[in-house]
């Protein structure tokens, strides 16, 4: 880990990645003093980390109780996707538009490092291409406001993402390679090209979500 970050930093990222793995299981409760001792890092840095994981929707925190790790709701998460879509787009647009020439090529070196990793079905390299990904893209648009909006949709995702890659390979190549061309679009500057590819990807999204469906319902459901 970067040892620039600050602690409360390197709380967050590596308790998002714990979240997004599942090694932090939907449902299960946690406490600030048992993840302090987990990481090795202080309360308040923790205690940092979990106020924004919860602006994020992947943990609820209750006094006095502990940590909840946000369950997969299925009644949210559609309402989510109407909102990363519509934000999405807006930010793919200005993205063609406005990515510099070291940004194009940096799309492209992850293109074909998605490639590789889907072709060696390296789940957790796919998974870290995915998020820096979306950082790019955020920084390509030049409109802070609204990368700072979606960010906390792509790690919802992430998750179900994560959880769906061995299961249904077929989907899961399906959104690889939507990724890889949404990569390519926007790093031409084909904006036609770049919603065309978003949009097929969007509707890996929802496929994914509907296939799943019965997974996130809760037991009782």
């Amino acid at each position: 880990m970067n040892s620039s970050m600050s602690l409360a930093e390197q709380a967050y990222v590596k308790l998002e990645q714990m979240i997004i793995t599942l090694e932090l299981k939907p449902g299960s409760v946690v406490s600030e003093n048992e993840i302090s001792q987990m990481l090795g890092i202080g309360r308040m840095p923790i205690r940092e980390a979990f106020k924004r994981l919860e602006s994020a929707g992947l943990v609820s925190i209750a006094p006095r109780r502990g940590i909840l790790i946000s369950e997969i709701k299925t009644d949210e998460i559609f309402l989510q996707l109407e909102v990363r879509n519509t934000l999405e787009e807006l930010i793919v647009k200005r993205a063609c538009k406005y990515a510099t020439t070291a940004e194009r090529n940096h799309l492209m070196q992850l293109a074909a490092e998605y490639e590789e990793a889907t072709k060696s079905n390296d789940r957790a390299n796919a998974v870290r291409i995915d998020e820096e990904f979306n950082r790019l893209l955020g920084a390509c648009a030049k409109n802070p406001f609204a990368s700072q909006a979606i960010t906390p949709f792509y790690a919802l995702f992430r998750r179900i993402y994560y959880y769906n890659y061995e299961i249904n390979e077929a989907l899961t190549l399906e959104i690889n390679y939507a990724h890889i061309e949404l990569m390519k679009s926007i790093a031409s500057g084909n904006e036609q090209k770049a919603i065309e590819k978003l949009r097929d990807l969007q509707k890996c999204n929802e496929r994914l979500i509907r296939n799943n469906m019965t997974i996130w319902l809760p037991d009782e459901a």
